[in-house]
């Protein structure tokens, strides 16, 4: 079974911004995206459950040293909820 992806707002901005001043953690990024669709509980970039996030599990992954991809993964509906997609590890 495939999951459909969807954005928040501010996933949309961090792509982009990566897409324009980061092109190799954008390539990482599209790579994580493919496994996310067929697979996001498993892969590469360290897949990691969050601590604190409320009533919905959310789930990190290494994009690079710096940035990680923080999402949810909604199993009634089928879908990847990107909640964000640079920033986190930025003071290392």
């Amino acid at each position: 079974m495939k999951y459909k992806v969807r954005y928040t707002s501010q996933s949309l901005k961090d792509i982009t911004q990566l897409k324009k001043s980061e092109p190799n953690a954008y390539q990482k990024f599209i790579e994580l995206l493919i496994e996310l669709i067929n697979h996001p509980r498993i892969g590469t970039g360290k897949v990691e459950i969050l601590k604190y996030s409320g009533d919905i599990t959310r789930y990190s992954r290494r994009i690079t040293d710096k940035h990680r991809l923080v999402y949810e993964i909604h199993d009634k509906t089928i879908t990847v909820l990107i909640i964000a997609a640079k920033g986190h590890y930025s003071d290392k």
